[in-house]
């Protein structure tokens, strides 16, 4: 075979390869004359979207200020969520308009379902001294999934031109937000929805780093998302609106004290508790009570902050996490599942330690209650019992010292049941029969939710290895449920439904209490089918950024969350609610 026969097969390989991958590629990356957008696939359910726009030219934010068209991406069927996209830059137009663009590159962090089917469509107009209406559709299937690096890449550099996602509140009757940054300045405080702000009427004080910013809207409307802007970095934030006022942070304390005293008779910490009580009523200590409790106490008070300050590092990355996050781990509930089996059969005596290591625990247990208040939390943690969650929520749109305020009051209410018992064991002691042979069989006895618990866990981390190992209530064509919906669930709103929306993970013990003895009930289910109400139910059993984010923007850090849509209004339900007292109107049924 001679030199031109190897040129010529090499040259037939290349254009055999390249005519393969060309429809692929192309598939991913769609352009006009003047803007280059390239679709980057985890493979799951999130997209980059990086536009490169031609030099001169420029395409428009959410928002595009007092002339153009914002950039809007949807979806075939509706179903699509913009995680975030870049920070846009701010331009003046003869020194009075204002206009929010994208010059050069902008990133589009997006969320889709499903990555199987349908259309995804970019709206923009492209401007130069002229302006163009655009419009790019990508066909889902047939996009190519990115490779691993390439998709490391591209992440990182698109969450470089990132805002920081924050949350801040105002009272319903003022539009007013008061925060703290470790920003000494704010240059720029731009809504996210055109043609509501009164911008005459912005009012922005600092001093130091603590923020006040007052506004008016027009037409008695509510700005619900805002960007600001910083020398040092951007923030998006979502404003939540309460009927609370502003200092009220004695009034938040309380609620977190009392949350934290509740929080130990919910399902997921009666086992924890159960083990302490039996502890205390099989002992006759009395010397160095006060030392146990304040070690307990602090064992109690050093797990919850140390947890608040994961939180707050998350967070301060641009991470949407909330309470009980540690539990969308698999790694964490495992273990979590064997230390509560093998606690199981000590409590039954199917295990026995050696002579030796029971000697070292039993010393140990007297002496070790900082550990026991410590290692409490962290199975606590996943619930959230009544005036917790708005304790939470609260306490994650003020500043740093007020969230370790709010969680130091967690803390104490948390711990003081426990620790009142343990400083006066007597009074638990009169009302209980003395010590005999009934003990062992308490104990036996409260092996059994341990067990239960165990079995609880080790189903979690099965379902989250496994995506399909449990049977999801949302994806079952006979089940009135459907799966979180922010497009659909803002129209049926607009259009004055009823809608329930439940927060809630397989990790959470209080979740599945209510699914069991509420929300499956037939009479929950005669309720809603006899008043309209659309079901939806957000499954946080996994990590999801974009339900995390829905989460966030009603006010909201812990679940389980029930919200109830009535009446173009919503309420936030308390976690044991009563069916009978919602206000419902049936929307007249279309023949």
């Amino acid at each position: 075979m001679n030199w031109w026969q190897k040129i010529s097969g090499l040259i037939m390989v290349l254009s055999l390869w390249l005519g393969a991958i060309a429809p692929a590629l192309a598939a991913n990356v769609k352009s006009t004359e003047n803007t280059s957008v390239h679709l980057y696939s985890d493979g799951k359910n999130e997209l980059i979207a990086a536009a490169h726009i031609k030099d001169g030219w420029h395409i428009y934010w959410r928002n595009a200020g007092e002339i153009g068209k914002p950039t809007v991406i949807s979806a075939s069927d509706g179903d699509v969520q913009v995680i975030n996209q870049s920070t846009p830059k701010v331009q003046q137009v003869y020194e009075i308009l204002n206009e929010y663009l994208y010059t050069e590159i902008a990133y589009f962090d997006i969320y889709v379902p499903q990555l199987k089917g349908g259309r995804l469509t970019f709206s923009f107009t492209e401007c130069n001294d002229i302006c163009k209406p655009e419009q790019l559709t990508f066909n889902l299937s047939e996009l190519m999934p990115s490779s691993p690096e390439e998709w490391q890449t591209v992440k990182a550099a698109a969450e470089a031109t990132f805002p920081q996602k924050i949350k801040l509140t105002s009272p319903l009757d003022v539009n007013r937000v008061r925060f703290e940054l470790p920003d000494k300045e704010i240059v720029q405080f731009i809504p996210a929805q055109k043609d509501v702000l009164d911008a005459d009427s912005l009012q922005i004080r600092h001093k130091r780093q603590k923020f006040d910013i007052e506004w008016q809207t027009l037409d008695a409307q509510k700005l619900s998302q805002a960007l600001l802007i910083t020398p040092e970095r951007a923030y998006f934030a979502d404003i939540v609106y309460t009927d609370m006022p502003q200092n009220v942070l004695w009034y938040i304390l309380l609620l977190a004290f009392l949350g934290g005293v509740i929080l130990n008779a919910m399902p997921c910490v009666f086992p924890i508790l159960s083990l302490k009580i039996f502890a205390l009523l099989k002992s006759a200590r009395r010397r160095g009570r006060w030392q146990r409790a304040g070690a307990y106490v602090l064992g109690v008070w050093c797990s919850f902050i140390l947890l608040t300050l994961l939180l707050v590092y998350f967070k301060k990355q641009g991470e949407a996490i909330g309470w009980g996050f540690q539990l969308q781990s698999p790694w964490f509930v495992g273990i979590m599942a064997l230390m509560f089996l093998l606690l199981f059969f000590f409590m039954a005596e199917w295990l026995r330690f050696p002579n030796f290591a029971a000697q070292y625990i039993h010393k140990a247990a007297k002496t070790n209650a900082f550990a026991t208040g410590f290692f409490a939390v962290l199975i606590a943690s996943p619930c959230t019992g009544p005036f917790m969650g708005a304790a939470v929520g609260y306490a994650f749109m003020q500043s740093n010292a007020q969230i370790f305020a709010v969680f130091t009051a967690l803390a104490l209410g948390y711990a003081l049941p426990y620790a009142l018992i343990e400083l006066y064991p007597q009074t638990l002691r009169k009302i209980m029969p003395r010590p005999g042979r009934w003990m062992q069989k308490l104990k036996y006895a409260l092996s059994v939710p341990i067990l239960l618990t165990s079995l609880w866990l080790f189903w979690v981390f099965g379902a989250q290895i496994h995506a399909g190992f449990r049977q999801n209530d949302a994806n079952t064509s006979a089940s009135p449920w459907r799966a979180y919906d922010a497009a659909q669930i803002q129209q049926l709103a607009q259009n004055g439904e009823n809608i329930f929306i439940d927060f809630t993970a397989d990790w959470c013990l209080t979740c599945q209490f209510n699914e069991k003895f509420l929300l499956k009930t037939d009479k929950f289910e005669h309720w809603a089918q006899q008043n309209n109400v659309h079901l939806f139910k957000a499954d946080m059993t996994e990590d999801n950024d974009v339900y995390d984010a829905a989460l966030a923007a009603y006010g909201r850090d812990g679940i389980p969350v029930y919200v109830y849509h009535h009446a173009g209004a919503y309420q936030i339900l308390p976690i044991f609610f009563n069916i009978d007292n919602l206000n419902v109107t049936a929307p007249a049924q279309s023949e």
